[in-house]
């Protein structure tokens, strides 16, 4: 499972009447211990990154997100050689051509897989049992649907600078989401309360496919 732990969370936050108190348990982003009423969405929104009503009812949690890239790209991103396409997504490529280009996007392609090799704390159960996420797990066996898959797109976006305008937000609770990490412990959080995005809602997710800025500045491609 690529997300371990997190059936039997589920099934303990529904026999729980409380929201307030799994989101005071759930440890891997403080959160928020109050949730705000509907009728003050106005007040919701910090430097315009918040998004509105529709995003996840009766709270002021929801990061609106957008420019990032699909689940489906970042599954192959390290395993397939996308040809020069790959310049359009991470645009620092176009500076060069031939083998030059082709050694660029292997160490590229290496750098990605690397960072899909994580295990993410996402919280604790009421047993005060961690849930965690691996990342390639995620993609393997997850692929085209599921809560695991997305979250690991977001995952990769926000840490190849995809997300970068986003990032770093302030709730109105005050908490500070920083990093990949802290995004998709937030996100399944609001996944396990809610329950209204476990499938594809790529404009949720902020799945636009958008291009980033994020370049390697050291790949040793330029030693004869």
């Amino acid at each position: 499972m690529a997300i371990k732990g997190f059936e039997q969370m589920k099934d303990q936050v529904k026999h729980n009447d409380s929201r307030r108190k799994f989101l005071v348990k759930t440890s891997a982003v403080s959160l928020i211990s109050t949730l705000p009423a509907t009728s003050v969405w106005g007040a919701c929104t910090v430097s315009g990154a918040l998004s509105g009503g529709s995003k996840v009812k009766d709270d002021c949690t929801t990061i609106f997100l957008s420019n990032g890239r699909s689940p489906g790209f970042w599954k192959d991103a390290d395993t397939k050689s996308p040809g020069r396409a790959i310049a359009s997504v991470f645009p620092y490529l176009t500076a060069y051509t031939g083998s030059r280009f082709n050694c660029e996007k292997s160490y590229l392609m290496s750098v990605i897989g690397a960072a899909k090799e994580i295990d993410i704390y996402l919280g604790k159960n009421e047993n005060g049992e961690p849930v965690f996420i691996n990342i390639k797990d995620a993609f393997l066996n997850h692929a085209g649907e599921g809560l695991a898959y997305n979250l690991a797109a977001v995952y990769l976006n926000a840490v190849f600078g995809f997300y970068d305008s986003y990032l770093p937000v302030t709730l109105s609770s005050g908490d500070t989401i920083n990093n990949g990490a802290e995004l998709i412990a937030h996100l399944f959080a609001l996944d396990v309360i809610y329950g209204d995005h476990t499938g594809t809602d790529a404009a949720y997710y902020g799945f636009t496919e958008g291009s980033t800025a994020y370049s390697i500045a050291v790949s040793g491609c330029d030693v004869t």
